[in-house]
Parts: C-alpha cells; sequence; structure tokens
C-alpha cells in the first residue's frame, strides 16, 4: 500500500469514527430528551390525577353542605310553624304573648 492509500484510509476511518460518535452523542441526547418528557408527562399525569381527586372531594363537601343546609332549613320552618302555633294558642287563651327581639336573646 502506498503512503496516499494509507493516508486516505485513515482520514475516512477517523472520518467514520467521528459520525459515529456524533450519532452516539445525538442518540444519548435524544434518550435524555425522551426521558425528561416522558418525566414531565407523569407528572402532569400525577398533578391531573390530584386534582381530579381534589375536585371529587370538594364536590362531595358542597353535596354534604347543601344536604346539611336543606335539613336545617327544614327545622327552621317546622321551628317557625311551631312558635306560630304557640303563639296563636297563647294567644287564645287570652294572654298577650312577650315578644322580643333577637338581640335580647
Amino acid at each position: 500500500m502506498d503512503p496516499v492509500s494509507i493516508i486516505v484510509a485513515t482520514i475516512g476511518g477517523v472520518a467514520g469514527l467521528g459520525s459515529a460518535v456524533y450519532t452516539a452523542r445525538a442518540a444519548s441526547r435524544a434518550t435524555q430528551k425522551k426521558t425528561e418528557a416522558d418525566e414531565r408527562a407523569a407528572i402532569r399525569q400525577i398533578e391531573a390525577n390530584a386534582y381530579e381527586r381534589a375536585r371529587e372531594s370538594y364536590e362531595g363537601i358542597l353535596a354534604q353542605l347543601r344536604t346539611e343546609l336543606d335539613r336545617q332549613a327544614l327545622q327552621i320552618n317546622g321551628l317557625t310553624r311551631q312558635v306560630s302555633r304557640l303563639t296563636r294558642q297563647v294567644r287564645d287563651a287570652g294572654l298577650v304573648p312577650v315578644t322580643s327581639s333577637e338581640e335580647e336573646a
């Protein structure tokens, strides 16, 4: 082999080796970026699941509060009717009912 062929072969080998190193680095970067993207997607999924659980909990609490408010409204209406009946009974008995404001109670 003549020296020119050796030099050309060496240059070709170095170029091939350089290309292989570049390809390996590019593949490594691509893998790293994909891993980072997968991690971000996993975090987004975890956050979405946490948000969904929080929303369901919030809606459950709101439903409980609505139920409690409805129950108390029924109780207040019943008590108001009872006070009206008792007031009517006191008047019918010839007595004058004493009324007071809520501030005095």
